[in-house]
């Protein structure tokens, strides 16, 4: 007994440390108030994406939210089933949907997105908190952050709270009274993140909030430090709450993101750059300066026009740098694997980082131009008059609809391409975004580019690329168009469709 006693011992001594390397995920479901986006494409971010920068490495953050989703679109898409397929024992999720909800105006909609906030949306939160569970996972609801409208009094209004009800104090419309009352019911834990972030931009002050907290184009999506200043208030409460309590580091002074910078494949002789955000919570005295210093071979800069150099310093007052991106520029000599770090500098404080590339030398390229017709269209239709919505009625819209898009494809291609810019012509009153993936089923998908402001006439649209695609792969691009108005007359054409790069041997 004593002898296998040993061995069993033995066995979990061996087992333990794979177990204990095992990390608790952090999955975050919901809209593009949380979402990820292609940092050189957009000043948008979602305080999903700034998250991992609140926890230590035992803590993996894996954010599926996605812009115009609400919690019945999230679930139709199958992006809830992707999430669930994920979910380990232990693990938790932060549920925060209401802004796509309320496309209907408090109803079901035929847009496939709104809900009735004490019929559907109430249902669907339901819904994720019983299917978390069953999965093994912890469920945590949060609820919206708060659209930046303010009235005259310098609050935020009651609709700006997602209250659409007539009176403030009518609760028929209200989602965030609806999640509070699913978590009550549940015994879910609750972050009042609408709150939280109402308190915090009505202390602000209108003035500051619209320049720094939101993006310019709308009232509901935030820049760099909004969404780091919206993790990090995620991540206190988690604290005040006892939840991984010593994974979470809300006084992180210093935010980046992406956690890395990956150039991919690049070819020899090709220049590349990738932007970061750095945005500066508490940075170390009153005034002082960061200084960031490339990779060797690479240079950076703290603006598309401002000159390159292998090292920069950027001041800051106040302890705060917000909002400050830099751009890291890399053009490979010879091939070989990358495998290096941007050194960051303030003060006792320093970070990295991580740098990767694959660099490829081409034996022959000849120059592919390619004019793309096949195409598919979802909840759209062509007409006389050119692209419209399939329904007939645009709702007015701040973002895109995941079951809304053309899709141009390429397949069956002889020899490799790698695909460097895409071009196409667009007439119409339409905002877009455009995305690129080779996946079956869209998934995982790369931001190319987007206009969140409709604009009149026609525009000649070029976006910068860096994808390879094999002669066994299928490239698919898709438009989402969103009109930022509520019209039935609203046409919109796409013509001219184009990739252009080289066919590499």
């Amino acid at each position: 007994m004593k002898k296998l006693l040993f061995a069993a011992l033995a066995l979990s001594c061996i087992l333990l440390p794979a177990e204990a390397k095992k990390k608790v995920r952090v999955h975050t479901i919901g809209d593009s108030t949380m979402a990820d986006y292609a940092e050189n494409t957009t000043r948008t971010r979602g305080w999903g994406e700034m998250f991992q920068e609140f926890f230590s490495d035992d803590v993996e953050v894996m954010n599926y939210a996605r812009g115009g989703r609400s919690t019945r679109s999230f679930i139709n898409e199958g992006l809830w089933d992707k999430v669930k397929a994920n979910i380990r024992k232990g693990d938790y999720v932060l549920i925060q949907f209401a802004h796509n909800d309320e496309k209907g105006g408090g109803t079901y909609s035929d847009d496939g997105r709104g809900t009735d906030p004490w019929g559907h949306y109430k249902a669907n939160l339901e819904r994720y908190v019983n299917e978390t569970r069953e999965s093994g996972g912890n469920p945590i609801l949060v609820t919206p952050i708060v659209r930046r409208y303010f009235m005259k009094d310098g609050t935020i209004s009651a609709k700006g709270c997602h209250n659409l009800s007539a009176s403030p104090a009518d609760s028929t419309l209200d989602y965030v009274f609806v999640m509070k009352q699913v978590a009550h019911n549940m015994d879910v834990p609750l972050i009042d993140h609408t709150a939280l972030t109402k308190a915090f931009v009505e202390k602000l002050g209108e003035k500051k909030t619209v320049a720094l907290i939101y993006v310019p184009t709308d009232g509901t999506h935030t820049q760099a430090t909004g969404a780091a200043l919206y993790a990090q208030m995620v991540a206190k409460e988690l604290q005040e709450m006892g939840i991984l309590k010593r994974s979470v580091h809300p006084e992180t002074p210093i935010v980046l993101n992406p956690e890395s910078v990956n150039f991919n494949t690049l070819y020899v002789g090709d220049e590349a750059r990738i932007c970061f955000d750095f945005v500066g919570l508490a940075l170390p005295g009153s005034n002082g300066k960061v200084t960031i210093t490339a990779p060797e071979g690479m240079t950076v800069a703290s603006s598309p026009e401002a000159p390159k150099s292998r090292q920069i310093d950027i001041e800051y007052s106040d302890g705060k740098l917000w909002n400050q991106c830099f751009y890291l520029y890399f053009k490979p000599t010879r091939p070989g694997k990358i495998d290096d770090k941007v050194t960051i500098s303030c003060g006792k404080i320093k970070r990295t980082l991580p740098v990767y590339a694959d660099c490829k030398q081409i034996s022959k390229e000849t120059p592919k131009k390619i004019a793309v017709k096949n195409h598919t269209l979802k909840g759209l239709v062509e007409e006389a008059s050119g692209i419209t919505i399939e329904k007939g009625a645009w709702p007015a819209d701040i973002d895109e609809s995941g079951s809304r898009y053309i899709e141009f494809f390429v397949k069956g291609l002889k020899k490799s391409v790698i695909v460097r810019q895409v071009s196409f012509t667009l007439s119409g009153k339409v905002a877009y975004r455009v995305a690129a993936s080779k996946g079956n089923d869209f998934y995982p998908r790369t931001d190319l580019g987007e206009n969140q402001r409709a604009v009149e006439g026609t525009q000649q649209i070029t976006l910068p690329v860096n994808i390879t695609v094999k002669p066994n792969e299928r490239l698919g691009i898709r438009i989402f168009p969103w009109s930022t108005e509520a019209t039935d007359s609203l046409h919109f054409d796409i013509k001219g469709f184009t990739l252009e790069g080289m066919e590499i041997e």
